[in-house]
């Protein structure tokens, strides 16, 4: 909290009271950032920010849905907030975090847990995430001795092979979607409804249908968990994945080499 104290006045500041009923975060916010109190990179070339003076944001239509697709949105503690956007005409997908341009549309000015808003001007659409209408179908499973339902399974994984995704996480994040799977109405695992051929995912053997629910004990209570499985895999020699594939309880176990 900011609290400047009067020029000329032998009163105390006092700092509880009331805002006045015009106050606006938002424009207070802006007011800080383009103040000069704090030093800022260079503006990217692009739609430019209100400046303090303008007038607040109104919802309105930039056209999105036509020019981008929101793939998926990332919470982690470590690496903050993420949107994955895809572009509809090229296909290309980058991950932006808040505040970022994106190139010919507008800035990034917030991000949902199942949306973002886009800010251009004075005008924000809002753009929801994109709904996956595919149904879930049963995976067959490989019949290899690695691959016995229910059974504990164990794959060895090139060290080179993980550092190589983990250099390309906008990559990596678009590769594959989970959604919430719920038991008795809480969130008990998270599942995957979409694996890109080829991916990393898939190298490791993690299926469509798959219930990711612990790694190495901790529960997968949302989609940052697997960036941690990442980041483990990476560091570490082994990893234990605990999930349900058809409807049955298997541990896969990483060996790092």
């Amino acid at each position: 909290a900011l609290y400047l104290s009067p020029a000329h006045s032998a009163n105390p500041v006092r700092h509880d009271v009331a805002l006045p009923v015009t106050y606006s975060p938002m424009q207070a916010a802006e007011e800080v950032r383009g103040s000069g109190l704090f030093l800022l990179p260079a503006a990217p070339a692009g739609p430019a920010p209100a400046s303090a003076g303008a007038s607040m944001p109104v919802r309105g239509v930039l056209g999105l849905a036509s020019k981008i697709r929101l793939i998926g949105v990332v919470f982690n503690d470590q690496r903050g907030v993420y949107a994955i956007i895809e572009d509809v005409g090229t296909k290309k997908q980058g991950l932006y975090k808040l505040f970022d341009v994106i190139q010919d549309i507008g800035e990034l000015s917030e991000i949902r847990r199942d949306a973002i808003v886009v800010r251009r001007g004075d005008i924000e659409e809002l753009l929801e995430l994109v709904a996956n209408d595919k149904p879930i179908a049963a995976v067959p499973i490989a019949s290899s001795s690695s691959t016995v339902q229910g059974m504990p399974l164990r794959k060895v994984i090139d060290r080179r092979e993980v550092e190589q995704a983990m250099n390309d996480l906008p990559k990596l994040l678009s590769q594959a979607r989970a959604v919430p799977y719920m038991t008795n109405g809480a969130i008990s695992g998270f599942r995957i409804d979409y694996v890109a051929p080829a991916s990393f995912y898939e190298k490791i053997g993690i299926q469509y249908g798959d219930v990711l629910q612990q790694v190495n004990g901790v529960d997968v209570r949302d989609p940052s968990t697997m960036l941690t499985l990442f980041q483990q895999l990476k560091n570490e020699r082994t990893v234990k994945l605990d999930l349900v594939r058809n409807n049955q309880r298997t541990t896969m176990t990483y060996e790092l080499r």
